[in-house]
């Protein structure tokens, strides 16, 4: 089957040029002059040959005119004539290509002793090769910084250093989008032959590449059976009772391939050093999830990730976590009592191990407010003027304050709580009230909310209405434990007897996990994925560099570090996206795939023999005719 396609398509318009010879024959057509003769039979018979003979020419030359002018416009128009019948030809006209290299982290896939950007990187070596000194090559990669510095149009061929220096990128462009990039570069380079070439390995294409611009797939080799193991998650699992140093890391291996893998080798390192191994099996096409236990050497910030022995391919193999641990966190008791209500005290006891530190409100300064890590307000008295600027200052660090209400609160403290947590404290009553309602979205209730209480009943609390509080814990819409930033309060009577849920398993939870939560020291729910941005005044990358530039995309995993060498320095683990590991090959619509023998199909695979030459000769050659013919018969006029 044959296939003509044209280069200059637009052009074609001008073949309507082809009928103005006609029309010119059409308009300027003479009548012959009247000449009388005596002897009118011979002339009679001479003017019928010579009309005759004179029409034949005319059309004649008319159909050469026509065809000529057809032919150049043709010609101007570059067809290109391709079919399987045909050999193609050893030489292409000035050609512009952009060629969209995926950098995608799959492509780190290694088998046969390369990965695939290894494979790719000959392919652009080779196209390097067949292209010619008239042609423009473009090269467009996933990773947008590199494109802003290297995605050029290059004459004749591309730098060998600029193909070594492409790399794994872990915030990939769209195809779409590098496609929009190549078909921008390809307008600027003004060659009106233009073609792409895609060299991926089709883990995420689009389901269609839209284009004007012919498309073509240089392969790569094929797998023969894909196998890959990947850790897609790893988080510490939050300590419910009590403070130890042994942790338990969770953690979720996916097997992508097709058989079982066995006495696979994990591996767990905190802070740069490693803590723990363990075996796993896996079955094909399976994920499995279990815990590790680490054994923590240090308080605050740790850090660290889950690694995977797997060779294929080694980009996600390991997963980042973060987490702050505090074996015996500081706390202090703003309180003029020194004896400490039994529940209060045993709360307290479990959280930290140990009898915390009782401070009376007149001997708390400012200096002391860095010794601690959170704070408990109890039994605080008035309001005065010192206390004030405490709970102000703690407000504006953001640091941890829990606010226990007892038997008596004085009505400037109230006002106070008021202003603060969005609340109208009434009186405190000893109508019993069943608990209805636990939120289920905030780190302190999510985990108590949705299941059964043994013994919801409050006999001892204050009573309050809700402006803009947010709500822990209510019975019917009476608020009894709100939180404001790292700020919370309860509204139970902390030193009352006669309240059931006290002995409810859920309270001491709920205890520990608000405890930890306005102390800082809870454990993050999710990690961060890349292509976050991050906001800071100070911020450690993952390889060691510092920056102050207030806003960051994060574009590689690892750990990055909040204000470092600041009292309030955290940690925040960043890990990759995993939907690239698995395999699969989703064929986008509007690409050719070239095969095997791609490097034969080279800029002429879809557009074939060029004829613009060939049209021109044969116009030349009938305006040899034409010219012949116009000579001709001028030699017998005379």
């Amino acid at each position: 089957m044959f296939q003509l396609s044209f280069l200059n398509a637009s052009l074609l318009f001008f073949a309507i040029a082809t009928i103005l010879p006609l029309l010119i024959w059409l308009l300027a057509k003479k009548k012959p002059q009247k000449i009388i003769f005596p002897t009118l039979r011979f002339i009679k018979l001479s003017k019928e040959q010579e009309k005759s003979r004179s029409k034949l020419k005319n059309i004649l030359l008319l159909i050469i005119r026509m065809l000529i002018i057809l032919l150049v416009v043709l010609a101007v128009s570059r067809p290109m004539l391709s079919s399987p019948k045909l050999k193609p030809s050893g030489k292409h006209p000035p050609t512009a290509i952009a060629i969209l290299i995926d950098t995608s982290y799959s492509m780190d896939y290694a088998e046969r002793g390369k990965s695939s950007l290894q494979y790719a990187k000959d392919a652009l070596k080779k196209i390097n090769s067949k292209a010619n000194p008239d042609d423009r090559l473009i090269p467009v990669s996933s990773d947008e910084n590199w494109n802003l510095l290297h995605s050029q149009i290059y004459a004749s061929s591309l730098p060998e250093t600029l193909i070594d220096q492409l790399k794994i990128t872990f915030h990939p462009l769209s195809l779409e989008e590098m496609l929009a990039l190549a078909e921008t570069k390809l307008a600027e380079s003004q060659m009106p032959n233009r073609e792409i070439y895609l060299i991926s390995d089709l883990r995420i294409p689009p389901a269609e590449l839209k284009t004007n611009i012919p498309i073509a797939l240089i392969p790569l080799p094929e797998t023969s059976e894909y196998e890959n193991l990947a850790v897609i998650s790893a988080n510490a699992l939050p300590q419910l009772v009590e403070k130890h140093n042994q942790q338990l890391i969770q953690f979720t291996v996916a097997n992508y391939g097709s058989t079982e893998r066995q006495d696979v080798l994990l591996k767990a390192v905190v802070n740069d050093i490693k803590l723990a191994e363990k075996f796993i099996s896996i079955p094909s096409q399976s994920t499995i999830t279990e815990t590790i236990p680490v054994e923590l050497r240090s308080d605050g910030w740790q850090s660290g990730y889950i690694e995977v022995n797997d060779e294929r391919q080694i980009m996600d193999n390991r997963c980042y976590f973060a987490f702050p641990f505090y074996s015996k966190p500081r706390v202090a008791v703003i309180s003029q009592s020194s004896n400490l209500p039994p529940i209060l005290a045993t709360v307290l006891r479990v959280y930290n191990s140990s009898t915390p530190q009782v401070i009376s409100p007149d001997a708390l300064s400012l200096s002391d407010l860095d010794k601690f890590q959170l704070f408990i307000v109890y039994n605080c008295g008035p309001l005065t003027s010192r206390l004030l600027e405490i709970f102000t200052t703690l407000q504006n660090r953001k640091s941890g304050i829990l606010f226990c209400l007892g038997n008596n609160l004085p009505a400037d403290l109230k006002s106070y709580l008021n202003n603060t947590f969005g609340l109208e404290i009434k009186d405190r009553t000893q109508k019993s009230i069943t608990i209805d309602n636990i939120n289920a979205h905030h780190y302190i209730s999510s985990l108590v909310s949705g299941k059964p209480l043994k013994n919801p009943i409050l006999a001892d609390y204050w009573q309050a209405l809700n402006k803009s509080a947010g709500v822990l814990i209510s019975a019917q819409n009476f608020p009894l434990a709100v939180i404001n930033g790292k700020q919370s309060l309860w509204l139970w009577n902390i030193s009352a007897d006669n309240n059931p849920f006290f002995i409810d398993p859920a309270f001491p939870v709920l205890a520990f996990r608000t405890l930890d939560y306005i102390a800082g020291s809870e454990i993050p729910e999710t990690n961060a994925k890349i292509g976050q941005i991050l906001t800071f005044n100070r911020l450690k990358l993952p390889t060691g560099e510092i920056i102050t530039s207030r806003r960051y995309l994060a574009t590689e995993p690892g750990i990055y570090i909040f204000e470092p060498d600041a009292p309030r320095s955290y940690a925040m683990a960043i890990n990759i996206d995993y939907s690239d590991s698995e395999a699969r090959t989703n064929f986008p619509k509007g690409v050719k795939n070239l095969g095997e023998k791609w490097e034969d199909k080279l800029f002429f695979s879809r557009l074939g023999h060029d004829l613009w030459k060939i049209l021109l000769a044969i116009a030349f050659a009938l305006m040899i005719v034409e010219i012949i013919i116009v000579k001709t018969e001028e030699a017998r006029a005379k």
